[in-house]
């Protein structure tokens, strides 16, 4: 088959305030992109995009179609950086709950109020729904009330299936111990014949998928893409880059007597092993993937994610005051220049050939 027929996909890992470091190389990405096809966007070369938590939010910043001509994007990617930065400490730590409104977590765990993030995912997304996105789309989230793993995609018929974009970002980025849960509906004319299904009790998508690049590719392979002539593809068909936002970093105390630990040290270091866990494992299994095509066969993967002696921020993926957005700044840029020495330039030339 011929490489203009390739599937060409973005991945985004999730990560809190961490988003600014896949933000910061998709900035370059789409600036690199433009100086060989002027006026484009990412969502025009990307048939598909896949996020969690802080990756679904970029996934759908990236896709929303612009409010006057929907064939164009309304933000550009440095806009997507630019929210990050500008409003990450409203996100994060001006919606910080005090000791005595969670009474130090004994009475409630969650440790930010969701009333920022949700009036800012308002004002940007408005009443905009999944269906009306540019490209295809694929955003996780774990559903309580089916005890599940979801996904939130932009290809369902919408008579069944539909969520305001919002919602679904409410849902993936829903962390536990850092914002309560989201309940959210599914606005479809269908669903109102079952409501018990309308209605979703959500978590990030992170506790089972923060690396969401597995959960495209089996997307993928069940997705006719018109595009590409209506192409289900294999993995040989594939065109995938798969960005991380430097995780890995937070430390486990006193694990030497881990066999001891209280029910209150374990609440509070599960979240983080559960968001970190997947990471490498998926990215593994990617490669495997990959390594199993004969040399002749096409077939293109790229993983970025920012190396180990680049990461000097804050391990807290809720720290955004002034001094760690300066480090995960700069830590975008090292994570830019790795990629490009691991052949960053050459994949983009290869995703404009197809």
């Amino acid at each position: 088959m011929e490489n203009k027929k390739k599937v060409r996909i973005l991945t985004l890992d999730g990560g809190g305030i961490r988003g600014i470091i896949p933000a910061t190389v998709l900035q370059y990405v789409e600036e690199y992109l433009q100086q060989k096809k002027p006026n484009t966007t990412l969502a025009d070369h990307f048939d598909f995009i896949a996020g969690t938590s802080t990756g679904g939010i970029l996934s759908a910043i990236y896709l929303a179609p612009d409010d006057k001509d929907p064939s164009k994007a309304k933000f550009s990617a440095n806009e997507a950086l630019d929210f990050y930065v500008k409003e990450g400490a409203n996100i994060f730590n001006k919606a910080k709950l005090n000791n005595w409104q969670r009474l130090w977590g004994l009475r409630n765990a969650t440790q930010f109020s969701p009333k920022n993030i949700e009036r800012l995912l308002k004002d940007k997304f408005g009443d905009l729904v999944m269906s009306k996105l540019r490209k295809p789309c694929l955003i996780t989230t774990y559903n309580m009330n089916s005890k599940s793993s979801y996904f939130f995609t932009s290809t369902e018929d919408e008579s069944k299936r539909e969520f305001y974009v919002r919602d679904v970002l409410r849902s993936t980025s829903a962390a536990p111990t850092y914002f309560p849960p989201a309940k959210i509906k599914n606005i479809a004319p269908e669903s109102n014949k079952e409501p018990k299904n309308a209605e979703m009790i959500n978590l990030d998508g992170g506790v089972f998928a923060n690396n969401p690049t597995m959960c495209a590719y089996a997307e993928a392979r069940n997705t006719e893409f018109k595009e590409r002539n209506n192409l289900k593809p294999t993995a040989s068909h594939m065109y995938i880059l798969s960005i991380g936002t430097g995780g890995g970093g937070f430390t486990i105390e006193n694990k030497e007597n881990s066999t001891h630990w209280s029910l209150l040290k374990w609440a509070k270091t599960i979240p983080e092993i559960m968001m970190d866990g997947s990471i490498d494992t998926v990215a593994f299994q990617m490669n495997e993937i990959h390594a199993t095509l004969p040399p002749n066969v096409p077939g293109d993967y790229l993983r970025v994610d920012t190396p180990k002696e680049d990461r000097q921020y804050s391990s807290d993926m809720s720290n955004a005051d002034e001094e760690n957005i300066k480090m995960l700044l700069k830590a975008g840029e090292k994570t830019l220049e790795k990629a490009k020495i691991d052949g960053l330039d050459q994949f983009l030339d290869g995703l404009l050939d197809n």
